[in-house]
């Protein structure tokens, strides 16, 4: 099979890369990757499928897992050339939001002479967004790139997947990145040298119509 994707692995996936590399230098900072008018695969956000076009090539290794990963996976090999690989050896793991978090333990997280031979993983959420929105989650983010504090507010996204990459962080620089996209093609990153908090955000008040 042939891709019949009008993708520039030129202009599309340099402009696509230099927007992931200003969020992976300043985490939290919300980008919006481009939308070019091509019909992606079920069972993954725009984003996320072009960030696999964007990284991913014949070096590189990734899978997806959950509903649907069958046909993610074939689709984003069918339009990178990546090799499609077990969850323990993958560099690219492609995962929606709500996903349990047991699948992270079984992510590589680099060693100590090679702490880059690790996982990145893209996670599909709802909406990503710099004000409160009604039963999101609160995500604050410290560390380098962060002046102070950056705090978003993310919907749909399991908390035990936060809970589960602290955790494989703890000993830094081994870990994993995580990048989050959303239905309108926001993106923020999470690289393994940041801290971050989580708590649930309050319900917004609603209007008294008594």
């Amino acid at each position: 099979m042939q891709s019949e994707i009008l993708y520039d692995e030129i202009f599309d996936a340099q402009e696509h890369f230099r927007l992931i590399l200003d969020s992976m230098a300043r985490p939290g900072k919300i980008n919006v990757i481009p939308d070019l008018n091509i019909q992606i695969g079920p069972g993954i956000n725009k984003a996320s499928a072009l960030i696999g076009f964007s990284l991913l090539n014949t070096d590189a290794s990734f899978c997806a897992i959950g509903e649907l990963s069958y046909a993610i996976e074939e689709f984003i090999a069918l339009h990178t050339a990546a090799k499609i690989e077990s969850l323990q050896n993958a560099e690219f793991v492609f995962v929606k939001g709500s996903q349990s978090s047991d699948f992270i333990a079984d992510l590589k997280i680099g060693a100590l002479p090679y702490p880059e031979d690790s996982a990145t993983i893209v996670a599909d959420v709802l909406n990503i967004s710099a004000e409160e929105t009604a039963g999101s989650l609160q995500l604050n983010l410290k560390g380098p790139g962060v002046e102070t504090i950056e705090t978003l507010y993310i919907t749909g996204l399991n908390h035990g997947i936060l809970d589960a990459v602290k955790e494989q962080n703890f000993e830094f620089p081994l870990g994993l990145d995580l990048m989050l996209t959303d239905i309108e093609n926001r993106v923020i990153c999470i690289p393994r040298s940041n801290d971050f908090t989580y708590e649930l955000a309050e319900p917004l008040n609603q209007p008294n119509y008594n």
